[in-house]
């Protein structure tokens, strides 16, 4: 019989795997700030997302190397609300480490892939210019909490991934 711990991932990457664009949420000078952004995940629970480093919520990641990100699907009751909430360091990958999660993120989003491999004229041409020079970040939870209305109004369980995790 599987350990609670592991049923508890099992359903954190069922919900990382099914949608596709989480809250990002940064702090820094202009105080807090939180961004829509598509991203990927792999087995250790790692999010990965392109972001330009010049907006806001980059200058933020650049200068703290932390986040928070909320991940849940729309729902019309509260009955039906499940969703993830996680904290973690952020980095921007290079190298081998970007190509892995560039391609880890093409395959979930595979009309950006065409976009990226066979641009058509215009607008198609500068977004895949930008996206092969954009910097991919990689988000390393240390703590994940799944909320999960529809098992009990209030459901909560944690995750604590890395020692330290406040």
């Amino acid at each position: 019989m599987p350990k609670a711990s592991d049923r508890l991932q099992a359903s954190i990457r069922e919900l990382l795997e099914s949608q596709n664009t989480m809250t990002l949420a940064t702090c820094g000078p202009d105080g807090p700030w939180a961004a829509a952004v598509f991203f990927a995940s792999d087995a250790g629970l790692n999010l990965y997302f392109v972001s330009d480093p010049r907006t806001r919520h980059g200058c933020d990641l650049m200068a703290t190397e932390r986040a928070a990100a909320a991940v849940h699907p729309d729902c019309n009751a509260w009955g039906e609300i499940r969703g993830l909430q996680l904290e973690g360091a952020v980095a921007p990958l290079d190298g081998d480490a970007r190509e892995a999660a560039l391609k880890r993120y093409l395959v979930k989003f595979p009309q950006v892939r065409r976009l990226e491999e066979q641009p058509r004229e215009g607008d198609e041409t500068v977004i895949a210019t930008h996206l092969r020079q954009a910097t991919l970040f990689r988000l390393i939870p240390e703590r994940i909490r799944l909320i999960d209305n529809r098992r009990r109004f209030g459901f909560k369980a944690e995750l604590v991934l890395h020692e330290g995790a406040a």
